[in-house]
């Protein structure tokens, strides 16, 4: 590691020493960096594994590592000669997470469309007058630009040191035009760390990863694409399924998701009512500049659910709050689980009989059942698919694909010096693989006795 690097040392349970320059000290030691102390990795996870508690400032720094290691490959090897471009990548990794929401990815998978839009026509059908039009939260990458092009603290560091802010931004995004893409890939610096990292802290062993073959097996093509060589294809395919398996394991779990829906649920009736709950994208753009941003971390929805659980009513804030806080899990209902060829099929009869089910009739079953609709809670999980694209298309049936969408794919350099897509390699099982999507759907009740679940899984089992 060049000395430039050892202005100071972060010891890291995962990857050991974490060598840090000045002006990434200084980025470190920014309030706007110190508040992803404060915002858990894995959200809700702890819920089920106890350990579970790591902060993404802590993931930010192993991303930055990661990078340093990739970095150091590729300039052993004469592929990465400028030292600007190591620097801009080492900042990228460690600012790339500085835009992140309240318990991960949680706020920003808010379904606006089935609840805060239908809501807005409704008020505006009931009273007759205009209700100002919410445009959806962004996603977290473009907070990060904001913050990293217009937040003082991090924006003077930068430029002080003759760095263009907008040059760390595009590299979040995956868009420089001349430095590699390290962090949007399937095999990018970020998930290296995450799935080795989320591994430690669950103690689920599916997501440990042959880092040191990879990285040391990377190469940048003349394209400034990141490839790996053969040798390392089997250790590539490893982390794919790690991270079909984690996902499975930890974030799509049962009662970590359902714990995710019924917070999500409770950001939705806020919405819906009078609190000062940031209430649309145009809302988050603005304070994300702002010194409020600081406090824009977990704290910042544990304030609502401690003030709703706190309340002796039976009113649906009140219910779902208290579930969270007391963690009362939400008792799974019903659930289709598929893992299917998207290439030659569709979700079963059984899957989308389930979601028209919750679609047309849920209001009726939470009648017939005497449950409050707001405390029964349906969500199709984020597809889980083995690679960047699903379903696979070759790039000879696909001459229209973006270039983009293709270096997102792992790419195999051969011995013979030919590069090739991971999933286009019939000797990889990531080829098939590939073809296939997990799609899960599923029902939950955050309240009602013993005999009214019963009832309510009786009322939905005759409909399917």
């Amino acid at each position: 590691m060049a000395e430039e690097y050892r202005h100071k040392i972060i010891i890291d349970p995962v990857h050991g020493d974490i060598g840090l320059s000045e002006i990434e000290t200084h980025l470190i030691d920014s309030a706007t960096f110190q508040r992803l102390r404060r915002l858990k990795q894995l959200g809700f996870a702890s819920m089920v594994y106890p350990n579970a508690t790591y902060s993404r400032f802590a993931h930010s720094l192993g991303v930055l590592h990661v990078t340093s290691r990739v970095t150091e490959v590729f300039r052993r090897s004469g592929q990465l000669q400028g030292d600007d471009d190591i620097k801009k990548l080492r900042i990228a990794a460690l600012l790339h997470d500085i835009g992140h929401y309240p318990y991960s990815h949680l706020m920003e998978l808010i379904d606006w469309d089935s609840y805060v839009s239908g809501y807005l026509e409704k008020k505006r059908s009931q009273n007759g007058k205009n209700v100002a039009k919410v445009d959806r939260y962004p996603k977290h990458d473009k907070v990060a630009g904001i913050i990293i092009t217009k937040r003082q603290d991090i924006k003077e560091n930068l430029e002080e040191n003759d760095i263009e802010p907008a040059e760390i931004a595009a590299l979040i995004e995956g868009k420089h035009p001349n430095i590699p893409n390290l962090l949007h890939q399937s095999l990018d610096v970020d998930r290296m760390d995450y799935l080795t990292r989320d591994s430690l802290n669950t103690g689920v062993p599916y997501g440990k990863v042959d880092l040191n073959y990879i990285l040391n097996n990377l190469e940048v093509t003349s394209e400034r694409n990141t490839v790996l060589n053969a040798k390392a294809r089997f250790a590539a395919e490893h982390l794919l399924l790690a991270r079909y398996f984690m996902f499975n394991t930890v974030y799509l779990h049962k009662t970590v998701f359902g714990f995710e829906e019924v917070v999500r649920r409770i950001i939705l009736l806020l919405l819906q009512g009078k609190d000062t709950i940031y209430r649309s994208g145009s809302e988050i753009e603005k304070m994300a500049v702002t010194d409020d941003f600081l406090d824009f971390h977990d704290g910042y929805i544990d304030k609502f659910i401690d003030r709703y659980a706190g309340q002796n009513n039976d009113e649906p804030l009140t219910i779902l709050s208290k579930a969270v806080k007391l963690r009362r899990p939400p008792k799974l209902i019903h659930e289709v689980f598929e893992l299917y060829d998207s290439q030659r099929s569709h979700p079963s009869p059984k899957y989308e009989l389930f979601r028209r089910c919750m679609e047309r009739d849920l209001e009726q079953i939470a009648d017939n059942c005497e449950i409050r609709k707001e405390c029964l809670i349906w969500r199709e999980t984020k597809d889980v698919e083995f690679e960047a694209l699903n379903p696979f298309t070759s790039i000879s049936r696909a001459p229209d694909m973006k270039d983009e969408e293709m270096r997102e794919l792992v790419r195999i350099k051969e011995s013979s010096g030919g590069i090739t897509n991971l999933i286009e390699d019939e000797k990889s099982i990531i080829h098939y693989l590939s073809q296939l999507t997990l799609k899960v759907i599923r029902l939950y009740a955050v309240e009602g006795n013993a005999s009214k679940l019963e009832k309510l899984k009786a009322e939905v089992k005759k409909r399917l």
